[in-house]
């Protein structure tokens, strides 16, 4: 959704920024778009409800910050699935960093309803279907 000119089998890392990291083919660099966590959401979200189907997964959103983070039956989140930054913040500080408005002072209105309405579609239509094919309804 990022670009159009995305075809299947492309590194994924290829649509954010470089760091100077090594980027090796089919480990965790290579599915990692620095600075693209609103898109990498949906994956990241994938990853956790396929590892922790029985977690309440929500988005947890901001200007600077998008996560996806699984809950408990209590509300506490659980799971911070952040494949852009977990070896460089801990979960606390990536949930913090999506809380944080941007340098500039303003928000995208626009853009972050238009994410909210994509991240609540992946919710009620993906996440049921990963989970009925590990058989958890």
């Amino acid at each position: 959704m990022l670009t159009q000119t995305w075809k299947r089998g492309d590194p994924p890392c290829l649509y954010g920024g470089m760091d100077g990291r090594r980027v090796v083919d089919g480990k965790l660099s290579w599915y990692q778009p620095l600075g693209r966590c609103h898109w990498i959401a949906f994956f990241s979200m994938a990853i956790g409800v396929l590892n922790y189907p029985d977690l309440d997964w929500r988005f947890v959103s901001g200007d600077l910050h998008t996560v996806p983070v699984g809950f408990d039956a209590n509300g506490n989140p659980k799971v911070v699935m952040d494949i852009l930054m977990f070896d460089r913040m801990s979960a606390d500080e990536s949930l913090a960093l999506t809380k944080k408005t941007a340098a500039c002072g303003t928000t995208h209105e626009r853009g972050a309803a238009q994410f909210e309405q994509l991240y609540a579609l992946f919710i009620e239509h993906r996440v049921p279907t990963i989970r009925a094919c590990l058989g958890k309804t």
